[in-house]
């Protein structure tokens, strides 16, 4: 009880302060009058080129649930600032007071970047001026954002445009990201596009037809597996283990393993299967008749915590007829573990494997751990 009523006093405070510092901030902020966002932004580029510096237009929007961007908080007197942007379903810490800012320049009017910064937060925006324009309404703003990238001016802007799309608190967020997949003639474009489908619900099915195709660009099908993997759809892994198994790219397919390995759906414990991404990565590990997918597979074993993981990596590397060079792809993946798990394996690895090379191999990487327990197997042998 007392633990959360702390939790909700943070929280309260976080909620104060940002409100406090997005008044002040906004005290420097151009006010511009107009009936709707297109009338306004008019109006800006007009005082804006009048003035004839770069200048910054803005405006806030409604903003999804469970995304944090550039956050501040304070507690205990500090400040904590995590920059960059999240999206976690269910996060305590999340910025419900965005902006869309967009820079302009006088000369032509052209506008080479997009931004999208917590209003909580006190910036110099370089030392331009910022137009405010208020509130947009969802259509306003997603017809302008959609606009700016259909332009195909700045690939970089384009990009920061898709991800101000894609904190937008509306359904019709998947569909525009999908249009743009289906008709950008922008690699990168397409590639951002995917990225945030996978952090937009529903979007599933679509990203598993692209990874599909075979008649898409391997970028677009890898980021595609990679959007599946960090998305919270309960059903990510087995579509990616369904997609493993019918399509003959191993490029993509490294990618379907990478993407597994990631995957951490924030599903309820009782309808989440905690084991389902590792029994992949454990049945391409252990069965792949490709030699540089089961090494892929290894590799990513050896970067999760766990028993099971270990003994999967230990279980390779005890076959006698199994390929030398998975073998020492697993003594790589054990050495990543931490010492306490990687040196007494590694050792015995050393002293008594039947193949030199899978030996050689666990002593090079007993070499970089610098364990005492290491120094003492290697002041043993050099005696001998």
């Amino acid at each position: 009880m007392i633990k959360n009523i702390c939790r909700l006093s943070v929280m309260i405070a976080v909620v104060l302060a940002g409100a406090t510092s997005s008044r002040a901030q906004r005290e420097g902020f151009i006010p511009v009058e107009g009936t709707n966002l297109r009338s306004k932004l008019e109006a800006a580029i007009r005082l804006g080129r009048a003035k004839q510096t770069r200048f910054w237009t803005a405006y806030s929007f409604d903003v999804r649930p469970g995304v944090a961007v550039d956050v501040e908080y304070h507690s205990n007197g500090n400040t904590t600032i995590v920059s960059g942007t999240s999206i976690s379903v269910g996060s305590k810490i999340e910025t419900r007071n965005l902006g869309v800012f967009v820079l302009h320049e006088p000369a032509d009017g052209s506008t080479p970047r997009v931004e999208v910064y917590n209003l909580d937060r006190i910036r110099e925006y370089s030392g331009y001026p910022v137009y405010w324009l208020g509130r947009a309404t969802n259509d306003e703003s997603l017809t302008y954002l959609k606009g700016l990238v259909e332009s195909n001016q700045i690939v970089d802007r384009d990009k920061h445009a898709i991800v101000a799309i894609g904190l937008h608190d509306d359904p019709r967020v998947g569909g525009i990201l999908q249009d743009f997949v289906r008709t950008s003639k922008v690699e990168k474009v397409r590639s951002a596009a995917v990225f945030w489908l996978g952090q937009t619900p529903g979007n599933t099915p679509f990203l598993i037809d692209l990874v599909r195709n075979e008649q898409e660009s391997q970028s677009v099908r890898k980021e595609a597996a990679f959007a599946i993997g960090i998305s919270k759809d309960p059903s990510a892994i087995a579509a990616l283990e369904g997609l493993y198994q019918n399509i003959t790219s191993r490029e993509v397919k490294k990618q379907i393993i990478f993407a597994a390995s990631i995957n951490n759906n924030d599903e309820p414990a009782a309808t989440r299967n905690d084991d389902a991404g590792i029994n992949f990565l454990i049945k391409v590990a252990e069965h792949d008749s490709d030699r540089e997918l089961r090494k892929q597979a290894l590799f990513w074993l050896g970067q999760r915590a766990g028993k099971r993981s270990l003994e999967v990596l230990g279980n390779v590397i005890e076959k006698s007829d199994d390929d030398t060079e998975v073998q020492k792809q697993a003594v790589f993946a054990i050495s990543q573990r931490p010492k306490d798990e990687a040196v007494p394996l590694l050792i015995k690895i050393a002293r008594t494997h039947p193949k030199p090379a899978v030996r050689k191999q666990a002593m090079f990487w007993l070499g970089q751990t610098g364990d005492e327990r290491a120094l003492e197997f290697f002041k043993e042998i050099l005696t001998k």
